[in-house]
């Protein structure tokens, strides 16, 4: 018996495989698009911003908690 937690990491890895099926068929397509020229400028700024960029106490908790999970999933 599969458990609901089970299922929606299945269903996610279907959603996955279906994003990359996309993509897959998009990079296709565009192999196939002919070649135009885009010119581009960049003109560098440089802006100077006060922003924490550190991963959050209650995610990096998360994140412990799911490798644990999967670590006890893989002795099993």
């Amino acid at each position: 018996m599969i458990s609901k937690h089970q299922a929606s990491i299945d269903e996610l890895w279907q959603k996955y495989a279906k994003a990359l099926e996309l993509l897959n068929e998009t990079l296709d397509e565009l192999a196939k698009k002919p070649k135009e020229v885009v010119v581009e400028k960049e003109v560098e700024r440089i802006v100077e911003a006060d922003i924490d960029l550190s991963t959050p106490d209650s995610v990096a908790e998360l994140e412990r908690l799911v490798e644990q999970k999967l670590q006890d999933g893989r002795q099993e």
